[in-house]
């Protein structure tokens, strides 16, 4: 190699493991680096050497002396005091196997004070789950403890984004502005809809491009952009709310996941028990959509009030239990009970909802794969198609997922962990 960082012709020579050990040594030193920075502000901070040239607070001294942005040394200050309170996160982010991402969202967690005295007794669990957990699955672990150990103050949140609700539209000159914001429970019903009504203006370029284009057709001869379908997505929802009943895709269903002890502890405390507190290491304890989206239990409550109630069984692992019957597609409750074992597409690095994914057959049905919930996942429809090239994938005993190339290397980060 010419350099540390390989020149595009060394590139296209490597084999995708070659390439991903490169990205991850480069992204170490930059972990490595990350740590040693953030230890230092904390230092600083804690000797107070901020103020030998007259500066007020160590962030400023951090602008001063290194041109950084606020948010850049406020979130320094933050990592370093999550590594000074945290042993085993300092080592392992010394060592480079404590991601930079991760490292910000856990000294978001340690700088909440309404948590302060649980953090010590869950250093295990919510260090050791940053190098084990994808980062999408961290951070709803994350909302998960940080609500179950602040469950008075994780409701104020909520209820406040629901009371500062607000949505606005203006005309300005030759564009329409659309402005909204509000709880993350109507978001769910919101965002369930706004993705039928995308869905159909996609399908519906899709559609026009193949009688233009035939058997030619491909994504880059669609009409619109993603965006502009968006935008007419929006428009014919307000059009379909003008003519009532019309919707491209039924009535929305929006899935909520929700542990049975925390069901249990929150009616009672809805009925005005006083319940004692739950564990927030139980990681059966979770209050979700199926797409990973954490959920106020109020609005839980509310909606299992107006909704429709089922039992779900998860092992260990958490994959939903069997529901028998032999068949080859995944349909009604079993494709349901699919589609909950992951919040989105099970391909590494691919993030489409599990709302937007198919159900795939993790060992394939030709292969005499099992139509059993334990043997399914969610998958976006390329990588549900890619798989079929020779890839296979399974689920560890913990519930993570690996993914192998036809030559049987592993693809992703867990290759190295």
């Amino acid at each position: 190699m010419s350099s540390q960082v390989p020149t595009t012709a060394e590139i296209a020579d490597m084999t995708p493991t070659e390439l991903e050990s490169v990205a991850r040594r480069l992204d170490g030193e930059r972990r490595r680096a990350e740590a040693a920075l953030a230890m230092l502000v904390q230092r600083v901070d804690t000797a107070n050497a901020f103020t030998s040239d007259g500066h007020r607070s160590v962030k400023a001294w951090g602008r001063a002396t290194c041109n950084w942005s606020g948010g850049e040394a406020a979130r320094f200050l933050k990592t370093g005091r999550m590594l000074a309170r945290f042993e085993s996160a300092a080592t392992a982010a010394s060592a480079g196997k404590f991601g930079v991402a991760q490292m910000h969202a856990l000294g978001q967690l340690v700088g909440n004070q309404r948590v302060s005295e649980q953090l010590d007794a869950s250093e295990e669990l919510l260090v050791s789950q940053a190098s084990l957990l994808d980062y999408d699955d961290y951070i709803t672990l994350l909302a998960h403890w940080e609500a179950l150990a602040d469950a008075d103050g994780a409701h104020s949140d909520h209820e406040r984004a629901h009371r500062e609700r607000r949505a606005h539209l203006s005309i300005v000159g030759e564009r329409v502005y659309l402005d909204a914001a509000g709880g993350a429970a109507a978001g769910v019903g919101l965002q369930e809809v706004f993705e039928q009504f995308s869905r159909s203006e996609w399908l519906a370029d899709w559609d026009a491009g193949v009688q233009r284009h035939g058997d030619e057709m491909a994504v880059h001869l669609m009409e619109r952009t993603d965006a502009q379908r968006r935008f007419d997505a929006l428009q014919a929802i307000f059009g379909a709310a003008a003519v009532s009943g019309q919707s491209p895709a039924g009535e929305p269903v929006v899935n909520v996941v929700v542990g049975y002890e925390l069901f249990e502890h929150h009616l009672r405390r809805a009925l005005g028990e006083r319940p004692a507190p739950l564990d927030p290491t139980n990681p059966a304890h979770r209050c979700e959509t199926a797409d990973g989206v954490v959920i106020d239990p109020y609005d839980m409550l509310v909606a299992a009030a107006l909704g429709q109630v089922r039992r779900i069984v998860l092992d260990s692992a958490g994959v939903v239990v069997d529901v028998g019957r032999k068949q080859r597609l995944f349909t009604g409750a079993l494709r349901d009970a699919v589609m909950l074992v992951s919040h989105r597409c099970i391909w590494p690095g691919c993030y489409p909802p599990a709302s937007q994914c198919e159900a795939d057959h993790v060992l394939p049905f030709s292969h005499a794969g099992p139509t059993a919930a334990s043997n399914g996942g969610p998958a976006c429809g390329h990588h549900n198609r890619w798989k079929s090239r020779g890839y296979r994938t399974w689920r560890d005993p913990n519930g993570q997922w690996h993914h192998y190339r036809p030559d049987n290397t592993e693809i992703g980060w867990r290759a190295a962990a």
